[in-house]
């Protein structure tokens, strides 16, 4: 036990020695000099609204015993919209150790995203973060119209009658979401048309606005049918655009029909299959009256 009691003395007095030498360099007790600057984290998201906008950004500094100023840089992304005014500078107040970048944006238009990366002048804090990248998407703002109508009559070929459905409506845009179309459809004739070829009840929505030609477009989606029942071969319904403008294939069959009843021809495709053609007039629908 003596010659125990010596070994653990002798090894307590070298392990001082040790940290008393690290000592003299500050890695053991002392506190690592923490001047500098920070952003509170390295990614800032957020959906925007379209219309004006304003974000705000905190920077943090350690040291806040005088007045202090910061230049602030802003790198977009190439498809970043150009209304984005980032401020060149910031002041910390004497006394504080937090101010903000206040960005404004003029006029968000969805469907654009802001992004691009925060940088500001001078050093970083201990283990602070001296680069922030921004992305904000711009979404449209939705309300329901009321209750319209709703028929594929490729898909519905032994319907007798369009299908009520709700629609949504951007606000402030000639655009529209058309809410579970395919669901009824499904759940109570579909059955006895298409057998097992049936995969889901379709999309949630389908997507159609109007083009600054008067013209119209809709969003690509899968019918909820797949190729002869074999799963992974889904049935897509796809807008003429998706072919790369082929000459088979045109936008001049999705239209206004008349007010408030818009006809869209998609093109239904299998990937890596084929398909069956674009259906001109196949898809109707009717807005709420």
């Amino acid at each position: 036990m003596n010659v125990f009691k010596k070994i653990s003395v002798a090894a307590s007095v070298i392990a001082v020695a040790t940290l008393s030498s690290c000592s003299d360099k500050g890695y053991w007790d002392e506190a690592p000099l923490d001047a500098g600057l920070s952003f509170q984290c390295s990614s800032y998201n957020e959906t925007l609204s379209p219309g004006a906008n304003e974000i705000v950004i905190p920077l943090q500094r350690s040291v806040n015993a005088v007045e202090e100023t910061v230049d602030i840089t802003f790198t977009p992304d190439a498809n970043c919209p150009s209304d984005i005014i980032v401020p060149s500078q910031v002041t910390f107040a004497a006394g504080s150790n937090s101010t903000d970048i206040v960005i404004k944006i003029e006029n968000a238009t969805p469907p654009y995203s802001y992004t691009g990366k925060l940088q500001f002048s001078g050093d970083t804090s201990y283990s602070g973060i001296s680069a922030l990248t921004l992305n904000c998407p711009v979404s449209y703002t939705w309300f329901s119209l009321g209750t319209g109508g709703f028929i594929d009559a490729w898909v519905m070929d032994n319907a007798e009658d369009m299908f009520q459905v709700e629609i949504l409506k951007a606000e402030g845009f000639e655009r529209y979401r058309v809410m579970n179309p395919y669901k009824e459809y499904y759940t109570t004739i579909g059955p006895a048309s298409w057998e097992d070829w049936i995969a889901s009840t379709g999309p949630s929505y389908v997507e159609f606005w109007e083009n600054a030609d008067g013209k119209l477009s809709f969003n690509s989606y899968s019918t909820g049918l797949n190729y002869e029942g074999v799963d992974g071969q889904a049935i897509g319904a796809y807008s003429w655009t998706a072919f790369g403008g082929s000459s088979d294939y045109t936008g001049e069959y999705d239209m206004w029909y008349e007010p408030g009843y818009a006809v869209l021809s998609p093109v239904y495709y299998i990937n890596g299959v084929g398909g069956f053609g674009q259906q001109q007039f196949a898809v109707q629908i009717e807005l709420p009256k």
